[in-house]
């Protein structure tokens, strides 16, 4: 066997902290629990918790549904096995946010008595949990015997359906209801070619003969109906597709949603050949495809097969189907934001606000200058415009980088506003702005600013007051924030260029008093970002382009200059 691996043992935490490093715009560790992972949106205060947890081996499933209007906290287990009682409780305390959780699991003897226990556990911390247990899997036991079935794909419709009906404000049993609907509504099969083998084991731990295939096989390589011998793709989609419908009892006209899952080792193209056959057949018994999923959604190792899940939907189904929702694993239409002050605040946020011990300043206010309480709009009106402006960034950013400077701003300073009380202090908003961008925004411009604003919001605590003294030392704690993570130099061709002299300009005009030092400030920031269109990169992305780079302005300093000439703005209609 040859694998990627260090230590067998340590295959399971090694994948988790890979995952959570990979997408750690969606997803983080909850600190309590190395084995829980969770949103970085999650809790939602006076939103239902979504929790779900298994056996790693089958990725993205489980943790690659962690994520916006999907699954807010997943205990992970060892490869197939059920996670820890404590995962799951840890896991239902991540995801609470004062109305209730929903844990949505496999139908699997060890999970079933963990989510059992982890109940109990959180019971006395005035937690109201609920569960639903999948049970899709035709081949695992008689429809008359429905209760005993596996949860195989079809727990995925239940997450996303449950997950919907949580983000448009269900109620607990409403969300219950939802997820339970979704899961009758669902019938898997799967077909096994090829067996897999545990890291720690070294061979595999079932065998399928060459020229056989295993039909209603489990995730973990449990035995189907029969063995048989190989067919052709079309004929092992008629197989599956005949199980499935025969169970479902679908009438023509119906509509549905299909999912269909490679095993870990199946090629994508031998996936979409099955598929085309299944849809054709579907079509021809008058049976219509809403929408598909095709690709790896729940694998078992390196299995090679594929699984077939049929969800049959209503209106209310759709609906919730089709609501955006952004995790890892699946990306579907466009997320709606959060609407209630404060909701999507992560753990974490909550937990760095509360512990944030803002000590009155000895300071004299001198001349004009802005209250700090209260004065969270300062910081809306910037995150408006940055969002406003999300398209001429990505623009800017995509000819000579990757085009995704707009869009991760926008998000991080959307995210931010959304979760900003309006009477707010400047400080907190600030400090808010700056854990979001921190822990849900990647790449290079999360951290930069996320240092930026997380020190301005320390230099801000404190004062009941800012003055033109006071705004320069935040200036200027800005300016040491962004440098405490980058080397950058004015000429580089990054936000410096603009930042510098932005803050150079203020410090140098402020005896001339407070509104004329913004004036300057502004029109420093201005031309510190014309500067850069004649510059070459000499860092990041764009610095390989060489003199190809040359024309355009850079788009890190396109955003600061709109963030300065904003604050500017803001404070100047606001000075008394």
């Amino acid at each position: 066997m040859q694998r990627f691996l260090n230590d067998p043992d340590d295959i399971v935490d090694e994948t988790v902290a890979g995952f959570v490093r990979a997408h750690r715009g969606l997803v983080r560790l909850d600190p309590a629990n190395p084995r829980v992972v969770v949103s970085t949106s999650a809790p939602q205060p006076g939103r239902v918790g979504i929790v779900t947890g298994g056996g790693s081996g089958h990725e993205p499933a489980f943790i690659g549904y962690t994520g916006r209007n999907l699954v807010d906290a997943v205990a992970v287990g060892e490869l197939f096995s059920s996670p820890t009682a404590k995962s799951f409780a840890d896991a239902i305390r991540a995801a609470d946010g004062g109305a209730g959780v929903a844990v949505l699991y496999g139908n699997y003897a060890g999970d079933n008595m963990n989510v059992r226990m982890a109940k109990e556990m959180v019971t006395p911390e005035g937690i109201e949990v609920e569960t639903v247990v999948a049970n899709d899997d035709v081949c695992s036991a008689p429809l008359s015997e429905r209760e005993r079935r596996r949860g195989v794909a079809g727990e995925i419709f239940m997450w996303k359906i449950g997950g919907a009906k949580a983000a448009k404000g269900g109620s607990l049993a409403e969300v219950i209801a939802s997820a339970q609907k979704a899961i009758d509504a669902c019938r898997s099969v799967g077909v096994g070619l090829g067996p897999c083998t545990l890291p720690a084991v070294g061979h595999p731990n079932f065998r399928i003969e060459p020229g056989t295939m295993e039909v209603g096989i489990g995730h973990h390589g449990e035995p189907g109906v029969r063995v048989e011998p190989l067919k052709t793709a079309d004929a092992v989609a008629d197989d599956m597709l005949q199980i499935v419908l025969e169970d479902h009892g679908l009438a023509e006209g119906a509509e549905v949603s299909v999912l269909l899952s490679g095993l870990g080792a199946t090629p994508i193209n031998e996936l979409y050949v099955l598929y085309d056959r299944i849809e054709s057949q579907l079509d021809a018994k008058g049976i219509h495809v809403h929408k598909a999923f095709v690709g790896n959604y729940f694998t078992s190792l390196e299995m090679v097969g594929a699984t077939l899940t049929i969800m049959a939907l209503d209106a209310e189904m759709k609906e919730l189907l089709d609501l955006g929702a952004e995790a890892p694993g699946m990306m579907t239409g466009q997320v709606a934001a959060a609407t209630a002050a404060g909701a999507g605040q992560s753990r974490h946020a909550a937990v760095k606000a509360a512990a944030r011990q803002v000590v009155a300043r000895d300071v004299s206010i001198t001349g004009a200058s802005v209250p700090v309480a209260g004065s969270a709009g300062i910081v809306r009106e910037v995150a408006a415009v940055i969002v406003s402006n999300k398209a001429h960034l990505s623009e800017i950013d995509g000819l000579i980088g990757d085009g995704d400077h707009g869009i991760n701003m926008a998000k991080g300073f959307g995210r931010a506003a959304e979760r900003i009380p309006a009477d707010a202090s400047l400080d907190a908003a600030l400090a808010i702005l700056s854990d979001v961008l921190m822990s849900e925004i990647g790449g290079s411009m999360g951290p930069l600013y996320g240092f930026m604003f997380e020190a301005m919001a320390a230099e801000v605590a404190g004062r009941p007051a800012l003055d033109a003294d006071g705004f320069d030392a935040v200036l200027a704690a800005a300016l040491k924030g962004v440098r405490k993570t980058g080397n950058a130099q004015v000429g580089d061709k990054t936000l410096v260029d603009c930042l510098v002299p932005a803050v150079e300009a203020f410090s140098a005009a402020k005896a001339q008093g407070f509104a004329p030092a913004l004036v300057q400030m502004s029109g420093a920031a201005i031309r510190g970002r014309d500067s850069t269109v004649d510059l070459v990169a000499k860092l990041g992305r764009a610095s390989r382009l060489g003199e190809r780079s040359r024309g355009v302005p850079d788009a890190g300093a396109t955003s600061c200059c709109l963030i300065l000439t904003t604050l500017a703005d803001a404070i100047t209609r606001r000075l008394g």
